[in-house]
This record gives C-alpha cells, sequence and structure tokens, in this order.
C-alpha cells in the first residue's frame, strides 16, 4: 500500500498555520497599551500574560506550530529532490 505523501504534506501546512494564527491571537494582547515606550521588557511580559487571552496554550501552539511549519518545508524540499532525481 502505498502512502500519498504530497496529501500528508498539505495537511501537516495547513493545520501548521492554523495552529500559527490561532496561537498568536491566544497570545497576542488585544487590547491597546499605553505609554508602551515607557514600560521595560519585564512589564510588558507580565502585561501580556495577564491581559492574553489564554498565554500560555497560545505559546504552545505557536511553538507546534512553527516546529510543524519546518517538518512540512523539509517534507517538500525531501520530495522536490527526489523528484528530480528520477527524472
Amino acid at each position: 500500500m502505498k502512502i500519498n505523501f504530497d496529501k500528508w504534506l498539505i495537511i501537516g501546512l495547513i493545520t501548521s498555520i492554523l495552529s500559527i494564527i490561532i496561537g498568536y491571537f491566544l497570545w497576542d494582547i488585544l487590547i491597546p497599551i499605553q505609554d508602551y515606550n515607557l514600560s521595560t521588557d519585564e512589564q510588558l511580559r507580565a502585561a501580556q500574560r495577564e491581559a492574553a487571552l489564554n498565554y500560555p496554550l497560545g505559546r504552545f501552539l505557536l511553538y507546534i506550530g512553527f516546529i510543524g511549519l519546518a517538518i512540512t518545508t523539509l517534507g517538500y524540499l525531501w520530495r522536490f529532490i527526489q523528484s528530480k532525481r528520477q527524472k
């Protein structure tokens, strides 16, 4: 039984992009911060942890999405190299 790698690569690509998008909206602060330039990095991180919808889940989804995107990209490169070798 032949496994259709192209189908799985497309599913992986779509899943990783959706994971990055959803993770960003969960991780990001969706409200404006007053005096953004006067805040230190620690104060901004604390504000982000408090004001984000779900900071840990968003960060996790971002990491998983970027890892999935890297793996999918490597899969596409491998398929491209294999197709050029067969010609």
